[in-house]
This record gives structure tokens, C-alpha cells and sequence, in this order.
């Protein structure tokens, strides 16, 4: 997404330190809520994997990077603090959904579609520039409204057409993944999260804690960017905990369906893994921690506040999953840049900045690996799939290929 303001900048009023993030406040009150925690976490006889933590994650992070898009990225799933650690210690975190098995996912998607049902044609633009092979640049919707095949017979008509496959970060989280997420996201044990929220006192955090199910010496032990992830994690994918009658132990359990199904990245990269198409990532998992932990502080607690609402409704900032599906299966350019820019009516300017800042530093990475990379090799052409608000306004993907000196052509898959 474009960013109004000068992202780069602390705003009028602000120090650098201060658009940086919150000095440290001293322990306060909220103490006792505070945890030790370590990778693996053990308590009592508990031990909760690296892999699950990170993957949960993952799949927060993503769709709150699509927030307003519907946002957003690796989207692998965040009861990731929450399972983290349970008080009586929750082993089974839930397994990510998984595309259908089939040899051919085009003919399998294909033959779930009926014959008089339009098909998918989203929006891919053509970079070319003489000495490099071709990019295909598809803007991609970390969540999706409804699991429609006709998105895997799309996906997988366009990846029979490339070379190799570019996407934001790789969406099977590793035990490294969940350590860098421990050490970037966690408070040490002597600071805990109510120092560092002004907007919300360590009662309406507590609240929100449990609410969402996650658990309140976990959550507080998390920054407010990470929090927020958790929270998100739980309301859009519909997981609670629950204790079995007679049972020592919680266990995750549906308790809904979810709001939003797996998104473009994961489907492309299941694509590419079955089809032995290589892979390219453009992120890497400490870059998008710090690209978290450095946003203003009064961005991270917009973010914070905005998923504790959304526990009795919609967000702030968010926008409809369906809306965004459909404008992105016709092709509608036009509608996604307004969906990716607008400012939502009752959305705080901390609000709207989260996501741009995001969008706008997310870009910056992209194009700084793909430039170092050489624009990548081989004779192409090679598909690049990166989240859709990073497609529009003045320091979008598109712009920065142009200033490096290639041409853009707009069409559809």
C-alpha cells in the first residue's frame, strides 16, 4: 500500500526514538503477570514444539498483514502466544489447513468448478527489461473469503507458464523461525507488555487475554505488535480451548468455521513444491520481525486495540474478505487499489498508518533482495507473487521495477 505520510520520518511532536518505538518503562504494576518463557517451552511436564509456535504465527501474521487488504503475510496461523503457555498445558496446536492431494492440481480444481461457472482471471502484470528474464507480477490476498477452486485452477495455469516462483517468506515455519521470534518478540523477564500500552490499562489487556483465550502470563510477556497477532490468530481462525470433562490437560478445538481460508502464497508455494518448481523468497523471517518490532509504538498499540474490539465485531481498518476475493477474481485493479488506500471511516490515523507502514516497508525489502539478486537468472519468465498492497501508489513494487528499467504491462492471468 502507499503510504500518505513519510514513513521513513518520526511524525510532528515525535522524537525518532519515540517513532521507534516506546523508551522502556520501569516494571510496573501488571509484574505478576509476567513469564519467563523459552523455546521449547516446557511447564510441568509440558512441552509446546518451536515448529508449532512459529507456524501459528505465521499464519497471524499474514492475515494481519492483510488486514485492510485482507491482510496479511506468511500466513500460517497465531495462536502462536496462546499456545505457547497454556497454564495446564496444551500439546496440540491445530494443523494448517492442507490443498486437496491430486497429481494435477489444475484438472483436480478444474473438475470442482461447474461448466457454466466463470473462471478466475486476476491481474498480472509483465516487467521486462532487456538482459533479464521476464517477471509475471500477481498481487496475492494472504486470506481468503471462501476456499474456491476455481483459485487453484488459476494458480495453477499460471505456474505451468514459469520458470520458477518468487514469493514474500516460506510458509513452513522452522525451529529457527520460532527462536527469532522469541528473541524479537518477547519482553526480558524484568519489563512485561503494560508498560508499554498507554491506551489500555493492564485490566482491559488481562480482558482481552482471555477473551481471545490466549494465555494472560504469555501475553503479557509478548511486545503489543505480537500480541495483537495473537489475538487475531484466534478470531479469524476460530480456535478456543477447551478442556474435556475429567481431562488434565486443553486442547484446541474448532469453534467455528473460520473467517478466512488459506491465501494466494501458501496455495502457489503447495503449487510449486508438488509441481518441483523452484523457489524464490524474497524475506526473510528476522526482517519481518524487525520490520514489526521498528514500527511507531502508537501504531503497535492501534493494532493492539483494534484486534481486542474485533473479539465482539469488526475491526477498525478492516475490510471485506469477499470484497477483496471478488475484485481480485475479475481482475479489478481499480477496486483493489481503493480498497488498499482508502482510510476506513472511524479508523484512527495510528490505524491506517499500521497497515501503510507495513506495506511501504515490506516493499522496500522486496525490492532491495530482488535488486541484489539481479533481478533474478535463467530465461524466465518467472513469477513474482507478493501481497496486493504492495502493487499501488508512488513506492509500490511496480513503480521501483520501473526506475530500474523495465516496462509494465498490465493483463490478467
Amino acid at each position: 500500500m502507499v503510504c500518505r505520510r513519510s514513513i521513513g520520518a518520526p511524525r510532528a511532536g515525535r522524537s525518532v526514538a519515540q517513532h521507534r518505538m516506546c523508551a522502556r518503562a520501569p516494571m510496573g504494576g501488571a509484574t505478576r503477570l509476567m513469564l519467563r518463557a523459552g523455546l521449547p517451552l516446557k511447564r510441568g511436564r509440558t512441552m509446546i514444539s518451536a515448529e508449532s509456535i512459529s507456524d501459528t504465527l505465521r499464519r497471524a501474521m499474514r492475515t494481519a498483514r492483510s488486514r485492510r487488504m485482507v491482510l496479511t503475510r506468511a500466513a500460517a496461523g497465531l495462536l502462536a502466544v496462546t499456545a505457547m503457555a497454556s497454564a495446564s498445558g496444551a500439546t496440540n496446536a491445530p494443523a494448517p489447513e492442507t490443498a486437496p492431494v491430486a497429481d494435477d492440481l489444475a484438472a483436480h480444481a478444474q473438475s470442482h468448478i461447474p461448466a457454466s461457472t466463470p473462471e478466475y482471471r486476476p491481474p498480472v502484470w509483465t516487467a521486462s527489461a532487456p538482459g533479464h528474464p521476464t517477471l509475471l507480477l500477481l498481487p496475492t490476498l494472504h486470506g481468503l473469503a471462501s476456499d474456491d477452486p476455481r483459485v487453484d485452477a488459476a494458480l495453477a495455469a499460471l505456474a505451468q507458464r514459469v520458470q520458477a516462483i518468487v514469493l514474500e517468506a516460506h510458509t513452513q515455519p522452522t525451529p529457527e523461525d520460532a527462536q527469532t521470534i522469541r528473541r524479537i518478540g518477547f519482553y526480558p523477564a524484568r519489563d512485561n507488555l503494560s508498560n508499554h500500552m498507554h491506551s489500555m490499562t493492564a485490566e482491559s489487556l488481562a480482558r482481552c487475554a482471555r477473551e481471545s483465550g490466549a494465555d494472560i502470563h504469555a501475553f503479557f510477556q509478548t511486545k503489543p505488535w505480537l500480541a495483537g497477532f495473537s489475538v487475531e490468530a484466534v478470531r479469524l481462525h476460530q480456535w478456543r480451548w477447551q478442556r474435556k470433562a475429567g481431562a488434565t490437560r486443553l486442547h484446541f478445538v474448532k469453534s467455528g468455521a473460520p473467517l478466512v481460508f488459506r491465501g494466494i502464497d501458501e496455495r502457489l508455494e503447495t503449487i510449486a513444491r508438488r509441481g518441483m518448481i523452484p523457489l524464490i523468497y524474497l524475506e526473510t523471517m528476522e526482517q519481518a520481525m524487525r520490520l514489526f518490532d521498528d514500527m511507531p509504538s502508537d501504531d503497535q498499540e492501534a493494532f493492539l486495540q483494534g484486534v481486542c474490539a474485533g473479539l465482539h465485531g469488526t475491526s477498525p481498518g478492516e475490510i471485506s474478505y469477499e470484497a477483496l476475493q471478488t475484485a481480485w477474481a475479475a481482475g479489478d485493479v481499480a477496486t483493489l487499489e481503493r480498497l488498499a488506500m482508502m482510510r476506513l471511516p472511524g479508523e484512527s490515523a495510528a490505524h491506517y498508518d499500521f497497515s501503510q507502514y507495513l506495506f511501504v516497508r515490506g516493499t522496500e525489502i522486496f525490492a532491495a533482495t530482488m535488486a541484489k539478486d539481479g533481478y533474478f537468472y535463467g530465461k524466465g519468465p518467472i513469477l513474482v507473487a507478493v501481497g496486493a498492497g504492495h502493487f499501488f501508489g508512488p513506492q509500490s513494487l511496480l513503480q521501483r521495477l520501473r526506475e530500474a528499467g523495465y516496462a509494465i504491462t498490465p493483463g490478467h492471468a
